[in-house]
């Protein structure tokens, strides 16, 4: 077991990503200094979140958490949960530290609003949603 599981990362990416969580083990929430703080890799098998957002592969524990993470095993499941328990601006703060960059959206080519319209209602009727019990 290493101080990061997570190829290909840069002693810079890794201060980063321990930056964003501002120094604290994201399994037991102890504030730890950086050098025990340690980059954890949730699965080898990607799960679909994992695809497209990189942040969503790793957890920043403390040396004592990532050691309870092999031993008991901690499952995968309980893994992705405290991933889900992120808030925005420290997911933002890990993606920007791993470089990643969102797909761009593009706008639909047919910009007339009556034919929008149009085809909504042609796949949802009025009236096949109901507001009340």
């Amino acid at each position: 077991m290493t101080a990061c599981e997570y190829s290909g990362l840069t002693g810079q990416q890794e201060n980063a990503l321990k930056t964003a969580v501002e120094g604290t083990c994201e399994l037991c929430r102890e504030y730890r200094p950086f050098p025990f703080l340690e980059i954890h890799q949730v699965s080898n098998r990607l799960y679909r979140e994992m695809i497209s957002d990189p942040s969503t592969r790793i957890l920043i524990v403390c040396r004592e958490c990532h050691r309870h993470i092999h031993k008991l095993p901690v499952r995968i499941k309980e893994q992705r949960k405290i991933v889900l328990r992120r808030s925005f601006f420290i997911r933002r703060d890990l993606r920007r530290a791993l470089g990643y960059l969102p797909k761009t959206c593009t706008p639909p080519r047919n910009t007339e609003s009556i034919e929008i319209g149009d085809e909504y209602f042609f796949h949802f009727p009025p009236g096949s949603f109901r507001f009340s019990g």
